[in-house]
């Protein structure tokens, strides 16, 4: 093997290894603005493309090792180096959100690099008339074995660390809007553990170890499951947002939506989930607080007439009914379906929000309360801040109200690094904030309106 071709290989390696440091490490230089106000999150989006570059230091070394080739084993070794390497160029680039595929092919191509260097080492020391066993590649695997041991073993725990702060005013841009304030919202890292982070837990208190539920998610479900939440509230966000400005009718309920249906559920194989309830003994049931009262009025064990949209498509049932007792009062039974529901909504937004995502950001609702705040303050002549310099979390429900998130103890140390001066949370999480950031202004709120009427009452402008 050409002394080039080595030496890319080891680079190759190397920053291998960085990058997996990198990854890990990647919070802390989160408070670095660039000139213009660009956030190291938009940044970060860069760095997407840094598997392309690990990937074309083996493709030159594996096309310079092929000039002096004569064995057919370590052509075509080579040959799979270029197309695994290629394939991990045009998936960084062209899809970066592909994460499982390109880290998937980066680990074929490191592989099989290591496979080309022990063929090398083995041929060169048969042509010298050497031991045969090649020890000096040999022993550069097991250190990255052990390296990776050490870095990458998965642990039986979750662990959640401080994240990342977004601009709100380059996350999101409504029409007819404009910049006024400054308004930061803030992500954190919350996925399965590794040894990494369980030495860091012991350094870090802002590392919090947590053990893995039983019923957790397959990673594809989770990701899937969380971009979706992130478009809900974005939509919900923008909604209410809109509505408290007098555009718009806001969040418009229009019927129950079943998201489980329990084992032997008296509803089992009529209803299912996904199911749009919109009326029940000819009563319609706008959202879930009717439906309970609805309920009320059946006769536990008798069948009721439900009409639903499944797919689109409005359908009848005859639905059987069981017994549960009725939390308001012990000494009675209701008839219940054996369902788990939430309302559904239709959100009535009349302007467009133009969205610049990072892709960073994954996925979660923890955003929505910022961003209702920043789509009010685009609007409003002069913001609605009065001279603060305003972070916060928390979902948005339909009603306005703040919702509690994960992650708050870390996302209030992630805020305080920055020049915020004000940090809005859910108010039964104030506790927990403090925790992650004891001298900040913390400020509980349940509502849009709480934060609004803070804003209002304690001027600064």
């Amino acid at each position: 093997m050409q002394r080039a071709s080595k030496v890319l290989y080891l680079a190759g390696i190397i920053l291998c290894f960085l990058t997996i440091i990198a990854a890990e490490l990647i919070w802390i230089p989160d408070p670095f603005r660039w000139p213009g106000g660009r956030t190291w999150l938009e940044t970060i989006d860069t760095l997407l493309y840094v598997p392309s570059i690990i990937a074309l230091c083996w493709i030159v070394g594996a096309g310079l090792a092929l000039q002096t080739q004569r064995s057919i084993f370590r052509t075509v070794i080579r040959l799979l180096i270029i197309i695994a390497g290629a394939m991990t160029c045009y998936f960084a680039w062209t899809a970066p959100r592909s994460i499982v595929e390109w880290i998937g092919l980066l680990v074929i191509g490191w592989l099989l690099v290591l496979i080309d260097m022990v063929a090398t080492e083995r041929a060169y020391r048969r042509r010298n008339r050497m031991r045969r066993m090649p020890v000096q590649s040999v022993s550069f695997i097991v250190i990255q074995l052990l390296l990776l041991a050490l870095l990458e073993t998965p642990i039986r725990y979750n662990v959640t660390y401080p994240g990342l702060t977004m601009d709100m005013n380059h996350y999101a841009k409504v029409e007819g809007g404009s910049v006024h304030s400054q308004l930061t919202g803030v992500l954190v890292f919350e996925r399965r553990a590794l040894t990494l982070d369980w030495m860091l837990s012991h350094w870090l208190s802002t590392y919090e170890l947590s053990p893995i539920p039983p019923n957790q998610q397959p990673l594809r479900e989770a990701y899937a499951e969380v971009v979706a939440m992130k478009s809900e509230a974005e939509t919900a966000a923008a909604a209410v947002a809109l509505s408290k400005l007098g555009l718009g009718k806001g969040a418009i309920a229009e019927g129950v939506t079943i998201t489980a249906i329990s084992k032997d559920a008296p509803a089992q194989g009529v209803l299912k989930a996904g199911d749009r309830i919109v009326r029940v003994a000819g009563k319609e049931t706008n959202d879930i607080v009717v439906l309970s009262q609805v309920m009320t009025d059946i006769k536990a064990g008798t069948s009721v007439q439900v009409a639903y949209v499944r797919d689109g498509e409005s359908q009848t049932a005859l639905v059987p009914t069981g017994e549960a007792i009725d939390e308001d009062n012990r000494n009675k039974k209701r008839a219940v379906f054996g369902i788990s529901v939430q309302t559904a909504y239709q959100y009535d937004v009349p302007r467009n929000v133009d969205y610049e995502r990072p892709y960073a950001h994954i996925g979660g609702p923890s955003h929505g309360a910022m961003l209702t705040l920043t789509i009010i303050d685009q609007l409003t002549p002069n913001g609605v801040t009065h001279g603060w310099r305003v972070a916060g979390t928390g979902t948005i429900e339909p009603d306005g109200t703040v919702g509690p998130v994960g992650g708050v103890m870390q996302k209030a140390y992630a805020v305080h690094r920055t020049d915020a001066e004000v940090f809005f949370v859910p108010e039964s999480e104030v506790d927990e904030a403090k925790r992650g950031a004891p001298d900040m202004r913390i400020v509980p709120v349940s509502t849009i309106d709480d934060i609004l009427d803070w804003l209002k009452t304690n001027k600064k402008d």
